[in-house]
Parts: C-alpha cells; sequence; structure tokens
C-alpha cells in the first residue's frame, strides 16, 4: 500500500520538499520581503477582475513577473491570503528545485553527492531571503528546461524558456544559452543525422509561441510589453540608489553578500574550496551549460551596470552547487586513487560542514526576525509590522479616492489599497524619467499626494534621497504629521505619516519662448489654489550645450518687499530633448492682494552671473 501511495521515483522530490516545508515552517513563515507586495497587489487586483493592474485605471505594466502575478491569482481561488500563497509557491519551488539540481549531475556520480548538492540548494539562505519573489519560481523553471534538453524533449525545453522569462525577464539569457548549445550541437550532427535541426526548431517554435502571444496582449493593453520597472531600476542606478547601499555596484554588492555569509559562518569556507576544485574537474555537458548561464549572469549584470538587490544573486547559486558537487567528487576520486585511508571521513567531514553553514545563516535569520538590528545583505529587513499598520491606518483612515506617496509601495500599498505613488519611480514611467536626469525634487510638487508616507532613521531628520525634505518650506507649509508607526526591529524606524491641509488644482499650461542659453522656456504652469504657497511647472527644450551643473531660480518679485521663489541645483548630464521641471514656494504671510511679476534665473552652480527673464505674472486674491 505504501508503495502504491508513494511509487519510488517520488521519494526523492518529496525529501527535498519536506526539506524546504520545514525550513518555511520553523524558520520563515513570519518573513516578508516588500516588494513581492507589488506583485501580490497585481495578483490582487486580477484576482477580483479589475485586470493586471497596479493602481485601478492606470494601465501601466511595473512588475517584471507577470506570470507569477497571473499565477498567484489562479492560485487564490484555494489560498486567499497571498502571503501564504506565496511562500507556499516559493517553498515548493525551492524543494523541487533542490531535486532539478540533483537530476542534473550525471548518474555515474555517487549518489550521496548527488543528494548531498540538492540539499544545499535547499537549505541556500540566498534563495529563501527571496521568498514571496518570483525568483525561486523562474529558477526552478529553467533548471527543469535544462534537465529536458539533456533528455531530448526539446519541446518542452522551449515551453519552460518562455515560461520562466514570462514570470521574469533574466530567464531570457538561460534560454539563449541552451538554443546556442542545441545550434552547435545540430551544426555537429547535420551530416550524421538526417533530422540534425529538428531540437532547434521544435525548441524555438515551442519557446516563441507563450512569449509572441504575451507581447501582442501587453503591447494592446500598456502600449509596450517592457515594465516600467526596468527604466525605474536604470534610473536608480544613475543615481546610486541600490537594495544594498548607496553606489554599490553588482559586482560590490556581491563581495558584501559573501562576507556577510562568512561572517554568520567560517564553514563557508569549504563551499568555495569546493567550487574552486569544480572548476579544475571535467564538467557534464548540462553543468557546463548551467554554470555557463550563472557566469554569463554575473557577466551581463556587471557589464550593465544594474543596481544590485539580494535576489538578483540567486542565479550564481545553481552553477556554484554544481561546481562544488564537482569538486567534492574530484576530491573523493583524488584521494581513492592514492588509497588514503580517511577518504570516507574526510569527504564526509567536507559535506557535513557544507550543510552547517547554511543552518548557522538560518540562526542569524532566525535570530534577526526576533530581535531585528543592524542593516545586513543577508538579513531580512523587519519592516513588515510598521508598514502593515501604516497600511492599515490609511486604508481606514484616508477618503477611498485619496493618493498616497511613498518610498516603499510594497507591503504599505497592498494593505493601504489606494491609488499609490512611488518616488523610485516604480509604478510611473514619468517619475522614473524624473530621477534618470537627477531631478530629485519634481515628484513631489508635482504629484502632491494627498498622503506622505516617509521612513528615516532613529533620531535624523526626513529626507527625499539626498534631498533634506524636512526644511523644505512648501512641503512645511501644506503638510502636517498625521500619524506614526514604530517596530524596534525596524532600524529605519518609525515611519510617518503627513497629509496634505491644502488643494491643489491642475494649472493650464501658457506657452511661451524664452531663451536660456542651451535651454529654451517653451510653457509654465501656475498652481495658486494654496493659501499660503506656490507650485509651477516649467516646460523645457535643451537647444544646445548645458554645464554639467545648473542653477535654476523662480521668483514672485514685489511680494510684501520681499522675493519668495524657489533656488535648486541640478545635474544636466542626462538632460535632453523636452521636460518638465516642478517648483514650489511659499508666499510671505503679510502677502497683500494684486498682480506680480514671474521671473525665472539660470546660471551655472556656482557662478554669479545669471540669466534672467520675466515669463509672466502672478495675482493674488485678497486672503491668499
Amino acid at each position: 500500500m505504501v508503495k502504491q501511495l508513494f511509487p519510488r521515483q517520488w521519494t526523492i522530490p518529496l525529501f527535498y520538499l519536506v526539506i524546504a516545508i520545514c525550513i518555511w515552517t520553523l524558520v520563515m513563515a513570519e518573513f516578508r520581503l516588500d516588494d513581492s507586495f507589488i506583485t501580490y497587489r497585481y495578483a490582487r487586483n486580477l484576482a477580483e477582475g479589475n485586470g493586471l493592474v497596479y493602481n485601478l485605471g492606470d494601465n501601466v505594466l511595473s512588475t517584471t513577473a507577470p506570470l507569477y502575478a497571473m499565477l498567484l491569482a489562479l492560485g487564490s481561488i484555494a489560498v486567499s491570503d497571498f502571503h501564504t500563497l506565496g511562500g507556499l509557491i516559493g517553498t515548493f519551488s525551492i524543494g523541487l528545485g533542490g531535486w532539478l539540481i540533483y537530476r542534473l549531475l550525471p548518474e555515474e556520480m555517487p549518489r550521496w553527492i548527488r543528494l548531498w548538492v540538492g540539499v544545499a540548494y535547499t537549505l541556500g539562505s540566498p534563495i529563501w531571503l527571496s521568498l514571496g519573489m518570483e525568483t525561486a519560481f523562474w529558477v526552478m523553471l529553467v533548471l527543469a528546461a535544462c534537465i529536458c534538453t539533456f533528455s531530448r524533449r526539446f519541446a518542452a525545453a522551449g515551453l519552460l524558456i518562455s515560461l520562466a522569462t514570462l514570470a521574469r525577464p533574466d530567464a531570457a539569457l538561460p534560454g539563449a544559452l541552451v538554443f546556442f548549445y542545441l545550434l552547435v550541437n545540430s551544426f555537429n550532427h547535420r551530416f550524421t543525422t538526417q533530422h540534425a535541426w529538428k531540437p532547434v526548431v521544435a525548441y524555438v517554435i515551442a519557446g516563441a509561441i507563450p512569449v509572441v502571444v504575451f507581447v501582442a496582449w501587453a503591447t494592446l493593453t500598456y502600449g509596450s510589453p517592457i515594465p516600467v520597472t526596468l527604466g525605474a531600476k536604470s534610473a536608480q542606478a544613475v543615481l546610486g540608489i541600490t537594495g544594498l547601499g548607496l553606489d554599490v555596484t553588482y559586482w560590490e554588492g556581491l563581495r558584501l553578500i559573501l562576507r556577510s555569509l562568512f561572517s554568520q559562518s567560517p564553514l563557508y569556507i569549504v563551499l568555495a574550496l569546493l567550487l574552486l576544485f569544480g572548476l579544475a574537474s571535467r564538467l557534464a555537458p548540462a553543468i557546463t551549460v548551467v554554470v555557463a548561464w550563472s557566469a554569463a549572469h554575473l557577466l551581463a549584470y556587471i557589464v550593465l551596470g544594474v543596481a544590485p538587490y539580494r535576489w538578483y544573486y540567486v542565479p550564481l547559486m545553481p552553477g556554484a552547487l554544481l561546481l562544488a558537487a564537482c569538486g567534492l567528487h574530484d576530491i573523493q576520486q583524488r584521494l581513492a586513487q592514492r588509497r588514503f585511508r580517511l577518504t570516507v571521513p574526510l569527504v564526509s567531514g567536507l559535506a557535513l560542514f557544507a550543510l552547517i553553514a547554511p543552518l548557522m545563516s538560518f540562526r542569524a535569520i532566525a535570530d534577526q526576525m526576533l530581535s531585528g538590528g543592524r542593516s545586513d545583505p543577508m538579513l531580512p529587513v523587519v519592516d513588515w509590522q510598521a508598514y502593515r499598520e501604516t497600511g492599515e491606518w490609511i486604508d481606514q483612515n484616508s477618503p477611498v479616492d485619496a493618493r498616497i506617496g511613498v518610498a516603499e509601495v510594497g507591503q504599505l500599498g497592498f494593505f493601504a489599497r489606494r491609488w499609490m505613488s512611488d518616488y523610485l519611480g516604480l509604478l510611473q514611467p514619468d517619475v522614473s524619467a524624473m530621477l534618470r536626469r537627477g531631478d530629485l525634487y519634481s515628484w513631489l510638487v508635482d504629484y502632491a499626494p494627498d498622503y506622505l508616507v516617509f521612513q528615516r532613521f532613529r533620531g535624523a531628520g526626513l529626507v527625499l534621497y539626498n534631498f533634506y525634505i524636512q526644511e523644505d518650506a512648501w512641503f512645511n507649509a501644506n503638510y502636517q504629521r498625521v500619524a506614526e508607526f514604530d517596530d524596534p526591529r525596524y532600524p529605519a524606524g518609525p515611519v510617518t505619516v503627513f497629509q496634505r491641509m491644502t488643494s491643489i488644482t491642475s494649472p493650464s499650461t501658457v506657452p511661451i519662448g524664452a531663451d536660456f542659453g542651451g535651454l529654451r522656456l517653451t510653457g509654465y504652469a501656475l498652481d495658486q489654489s494654496m493659501r499660503s504657497s506656490i507650485r509651477i511647472r516649467l516646460d523645457w527644450q535643451v537647444v544646445g550645450s548645458l554645464p554639467e551643473k545648473l542653477h535654476i531660480a523662480v521668483k514672485g518679485l514685489g511680494i510684501a518687499g520681499s522675493n519668495p521663489g524657489f533656488d535648486g541645483d541640478y545635474d544636466t548630464t542626462h538632460w535632453a530633448g523636452t521636460f518638465s521641471t516642478w517648483h514650489g514656494f511659499v508666499l510671505p504671510s503679510a502677502s497683500q492682494a494684486g498682480d506680480y511679476p514671474l521671473l525665472v534665473a539660470i546660471s551655472e552652480t556656482g557662478s554669479t552671473v545669471f540669466l534672467e527673464q520675466r515669463i509672466g505674472s502672478m495675482s493674488l486674491v485678497e486672503g491668499q
């Protein structure tokens, strides 16, 4: 009866799934990764019949994991809690990934080494610290595609690669490597095999169909199949904003992650040494493809200058662990050939130490979630309690049509259930365009959200990137603090909510033509609906060369004997074409009704020579 319920071929995958489920339930059940909740909100909207969108009414694709969002939406029929559902999908993907790693090693390799490397993958803390994201799922699909490739199921391999690409565009890279392998293999057999090109054709056709269908649908739905998130990450890289610190490159991020792992357990040195031995061993074709994928992923992210996040390093794991397994096998063979008496205990000890290291990482992770502490690349940021309480407060205390401005849009946006805009540019393309131009201020005045949510380090002031917003007169004139939430475990707490107490309107554009050297001012729009402050949009066109640093000033002349206005410095390195900047300034309390000239002045930063022009006038009414 037992054999009927659990056929022998299911014993090993069940073994890995049990390990994964134990890790999830004992250590990782509470863990929440903020970015995963962006996809959860997409999935919830889709499940509720509102389409695959983040903000209702905004046809913007800002998730890089559309297939994963669809899978979550479908799975929510059975498991309504998206955090639990995401944890389940990730846990099963990690367990199945361990089994696939086991299967990728050649059968002539000792079975215990093959079992060992699958356990090492299942215990890998880097992939567990991406739980809730699509990471484990798409990596598992790529590993399954590799298995299908080398078991001659080429159409299945193509289909799996295309699904992995729809779950994460990064999968296109291993897809190209598999295609290259099949192409070379078919070319080598073109004269000896009648259907030498059949594998390539089957792989390409099966892989192309889902991607073509999605591209057509996404183009019709969103205008483009390319997620706006990619532009946001590019803009963040320009500003040096990364998930691992300011101005951290992908290569430097890898160094930080490795240093963090070694600090959690020096036994990680065993895995590193085994990997080096593996590099010197002969690799089977399947292992070669996976190792090439990990290496190509590392090289591509370095060359492209991608702003690093922790889950961007997970694709390095399969290749590294397969090399470690080959290294362990190579050491065993060399010692056995020399009839070394302690071969078994030595090799077994190496394998055991390599598994103790990730177990020690899970101990550090559990301690971090219990008590919090310093920020570390390989430890979770315990933000979920403060974020959830903030989001639920917004849901219960703000109008349904309120607009919320945040930095971390994941959990907060999921629980707030309001229209969101994030000043990291993940949700709106124009915000990422602002960041790419180095404009850190326009988002605040342009969107002027009904509520602003800030995180700040304890004892520090409010900042919008490197802009010290706490001292901004326009912000202070229009916003008041209304709530604050804290969790001692969250190092960047507390989370503070500000509400805009003034009204705004959408101003009409006034076309003009004013030249400021290499810049031409083509129009402006003035909003005077706020009682004590002004916000103005300036529309620019780059028509010539610009200094690297530019100072822009907007002044309202002669109001109550003073010249209220805005002064700001801008890096023009990425200025091109046409764009707009937004500026806000506060009126003196003694302002009298009347018409006042509005002046724009531009100079190179640090220079006292200004190009000034009057662009129009502003009318103040009694009581404004």
